[in-house]
């Protein structure tokens, strides 16, 4: 109790210090889309997690003064598909709405070699995805890659019926049978990785890397309730590049122990012409990109399946023609409808019984912010 009553609270000031520093995201892309995110860093303590950094005018430029303009994508995103050469060097320049300027130091296009494996392995915790790479030439050695997955998720209650709003909100709506077009039973779910994924074969002979764990998912996770995709992309770093991706990972996932290693400082190649005295955090490279895709359903899987449904739907009863309670949105959303109808026509009061369901149960739209029930072109 004595030592416990010791502990004072210390809030160091970088907590809630007012720097708003320029975070550069992105590869200069050779052969693909280039896409460059900007953005400002935000306080420890504040609530903002994100903050975009919009009309912004973005630029590649090459060794030989060639210049190429990204256009705003929405959310801090520039993009463009450059026709660049890759015997040439390249750099990044960006002028933010207020006026400030930034440039990169001049790159080298790294050719990336091909992903040669991507695969699986299950285990009694889940399943591990890894990949295989190798460059005959030797001349890669630094790897990142990052990748984007998508699952099937499927809601606990399907509704074949909605309500017909064309009259007002509210009021005298009818319960109709909802089109195929419209159904919101199963949804496709696509989520970003956020970790950062590095391997290098530096250390040994020949430029091998082998069995690289990309992610793993636990058994129980919903992404293998039915379909499971992920397309992996990998990009040939610099020595310089893979040092900076390693601060980063140790300074974003390996902190907060006793043993982890201490924040370091991060070795941007993106300056401030307006202030050469201003941190800017990223580093650019330029490489081409490899990637693969493949899916993987639940009956490849060593009997993992969905748990039980855990969802009920409510019996609600109201009178047509006096609108749908107000009680009732509690259990529905526009366009969420009833999961099944029934009209009495031998009562006079014209009652309807209708069953309803929970927002998480009825619409899979509802479960995940990245969620749509159109499917992905690729999707099979």
């Amino acid at each position: 109790m004595a030592l416990f009553g010791c502990r004072k609270l210390y809030n160091p000031g970088v907590v809630s210090s007012p720097n708003n520093y320029l975070v550069v995201e992105g590869v200069i892309n050779s052969g693909d889309t280039t896409i460059i995110r900007l953005s400002r860093t935000v306080n420890v303590s504040g609530k903002t997690t994100v903050n975009p950094e919009a009309n912004a005018k973005v630029t590649v430029e090459s060794d030989q003064g060639t210049s190429y303009n990204l256009l705003a994508a929405g959310a801090g995103r520039y993009a463009a598909l450059l026709n660049i050469d890759n015997k040439h060097s390249y750099r990044l320049r960006v002028t933010t709405s207020d006026g400030r300027r930034y440039l990169s130091d001049l790159v080298a296009v790294k050719a990336t070699p091909p992903i040669d494996t991507l695969g699986y392995t299950v285990s009694g915790d889940g399943m591990s995805l890894f990949t295989k790479a190798h460059d005959a030439t030797n001349s890669t050695r630094y790897y990142r890659w990052d990748f984007v997955e998508t699952y099937i998720y499927v809601s606990q209650i399907n509704t074949y019926f909605k309500f017909d709003k064309s009259a007002s909100i509210y009021q005298s709506q009818e319960v109709v049978s909802r089109p195929l077009s419209e159904q919101i039973h199963t949804c496709y779910v696509t989520d970003s990785s956020t970790n950062v994924i590095l391997n290098s074969s530096a250390s040994i002979t020949q430029d091998i890397i082998n069995n690289n764990v990309i992610a793993h998912i636990p058994a129980s996770s919903e992404k293998l309730y039915y379909r499971y995709s992920i397309n992996v992309k990998q990009y040939a770093l610099t020595a310089d590049a893979y040092q900076f991706w390693l601060r980063m990972k140790k300074n974003t996932e390996q902190l907060g122990g006793i043993f982890d290693a201490q924040p370091s400082q991060l070795n941007s190649n993106i300056h401030c012409l307006s202030n050469p005295a201003e941190p800017v955090i990223g580093y650019v490279s330029a490489c081409t990109v490899s990637q693969k895709r493949i899916f993987i359903d639940n009956a490849q899987l060593p009997g993992w399946i969905a748990p039980p449904p855990t969802c009920k739907p409510y019996i609600i009863n109201w009178l047509e023609g006096e609108g749908i309670p107000n009680y009732l949105s509690a259990f529905i959303a526009i366009p969420v409808g009833p999961v099944a109808a029934g009209y009495d026509a031998e009562k006079k009061d014209s009652t309807y019984v209708v069953q309803v369901g929970d927002y998480d149960c009825v619409d899979c739209r509802y479960h995940n912010p990245n969620s749509t029930t159109i499917a992905p072109a690729f999707w099979k």
